[in-house]
């Protein structure tokens, strides 16, 4: 779509320049054509304009992946461990970088206690999709040094801050050998405005055997939504497993 999008923005510009009689608003339409399909391919990860991210995986095994953004926090993340042990589900951690540097050792709990530890950049920022591919992949092989020292294990996946992807990101996430994950619901509880109702109506309607879920941490809503997920999932009877358990099929 890209592609054809600026070719058809170029042709046009050419037969103008040739003296052909291209009318003007030929011109912005296939500009903001461009602009557009550029748009959809940053904000929605799963338009595969510039990447494909793993979002759900094809299984008839009663196995969702559960993942947790945006920690490591003190005040949370414990909680957040204390409802999944009890619940006797798994889940996979996205960690922020700076903040799993400050706090190393709830990463350490969290890979104790089963669970995965997985890459979400160095300081979340929105600017993410805008920055250098260099600069980029530093950051991320900086963050999975921090969560291997604290595990004992080199993360696999990467998830961008907000899903937000861009030929930048693609081109960081391969330089620091990591792979792109996305979801197939998210909860949007980081948003402040969004209820636990609406967040526990979205993910339902994502809920199926291979589903990746996505929730925060460091929100103060943040286990009782997780508790309220886990009931979904034993109404269902599906299960909670790491991402690893549900990509390769192990338990």
């Amino acid at each position: 779509m890209l592609f054809l999008a600026c070719a058809t923005c170029v042709a046009l510009a050419a037969l103008r320049a040739s003296g052909a009689r291209v009318p003007s608003f030929l011109l912005l339409g296939a500009g903001l054509l461009v602009l557009t399909v550029i748009g959809v391919g940053v904000a929605f990860h799963g338009s595969g304009v510039f990447a494909r991210p793993l979002q759900a995986v094809l299984t008839s095994r009663p196995v969702v992946a559960i993942t947790i953004d945006d920690g490591p926090d003190p005040a949370w993340t414990p909680a957040l461990l204390q409802v999944l042990e009890a619940r006797g589900h798994l889940a996979t951690f996205f960690v922020i970088g700076d903040r799993a540097e400050r706090h190393p050792q709830l990463l350490r709990q969290i890979a104790e206690s089963g669970h995965e530890v997985e890459n979400h950049s160095l300081r979340h920022s929105y600017a993410t999709p805008f920055a250098k591919v260099s600069r980029l992949a530093q950051e991320l092989r900086r963050t999975s040094a921090v969560i291997e020292a604290a595990t004992g294990r080199p993360p696999r996946w990467f998830r961008p801050p907000v899903g937000l992807i861009s030929p930048r990101v693609a081109g960081a996430a391969r330089a620091a050998g990591l792979e792109l994950m996305g979801w197939s619901a998210t909860a949007r509880d980081g948003v402040d405005f969004t209820s636990a109702e609406e967040s526990i109506s979205r993910l339902s309607k994502g809920l199926a055997p291979g589903a990746v879920l996505v929730i925060h941490d460091a929100r103060p809503g943040g286990p009782a939504l997780l508790s309220r997920l886990l009931d979904l999932l034993d109404a269902r009877k599906l299960r909670s497993v790491t991402l690893d358990q549900l990509v390769h099929g192990g338990e």
